[in-house]
């Protein structure tokens, strides 16, 4: 593995960013991967404070993503998304 250094204040931000992302995902992020506003309730429940941005663990998500209830309610939401004209057949 290749050790990256970094040398100014963007590189910084992007090492602290890409940091960030390894741990939490952001409401943002749950609705890039299909999720509403109910599922995030009923399956996660109140995010935690993740410095000025409230979010969930990449972990717990992970964990909510591989359940079997989880991944039915992800198969109906898809085929809603496809009905609609949000999603190709393909994705």
């Amino acid at each position: 593995m290749a050790v990256r250094l970094y040398y100014n204040a963007a590189d910084s931000r992007a090492r602290a960013s890409t940091e960030w992302h390894d741990n939490w995902i952001s409401k943002s992020g749950l609705k890039a991967r299909f999720w509403t506003d109910k599922a995030i309730s009923q399956f996660l429940g109140k995010p935690q404070k993740a410095g000025p941005i409230m979010a969930w663990t990449q972990k717990e998500v992970r964990r909510v993503e591989n359940t079997h209830e989880f991944k039915q309610w992800l198969v109906k939401r898809r085929e809603w998304l496809r009905a609609h004209g949000k999603l190709t057949a393909e994705e």
